[in-house]
């Protein structure tokens, strides 16, 4: 009986110790990108990567602003495969 009592305590600590590493990549914590936003809706990223910006009021604004280099504060969500960016703050970069 002790020895069951040893695996569970174990498997109790495992799945903490993974909830704990996930934990911060699942949340939806707010990020900051830095890219250029294309005709598609997305921001461009200096590295490549693509963020579609999702339609809420600050991200109506950003949406309008084509070709121009933007610093954009937001959460970040993956659905369809793809990164979605839900714009909180931002500033254009001259």
């Amino acid at each position: 009986m002790r020895r069951n009592g040893k695996k569970l305590v174990i498997g109790i600590l495992a799945l903490a110790l993974v909830a704990f590493f996930a934990g911060p990549a699942l949340s939806g914590d707010a990020i900051t990108i830095t890219g250029t936003i294309n005709a598609d809706n997305q921001i461009v990223t200096d590295d490549g990567k693509i963020y579609d910006v999702v339609d809420t009021e600050k991200g109506g604004e950003v949406i309008e602003m084509i070709d121009k280099k933007v610093k954009a504060t937001g959460t970040v969500e993956e659905g369809e495969g793809k990164m979605m960016i839900s714009i909180t703050e931002y500033e254009v970069i001259e």
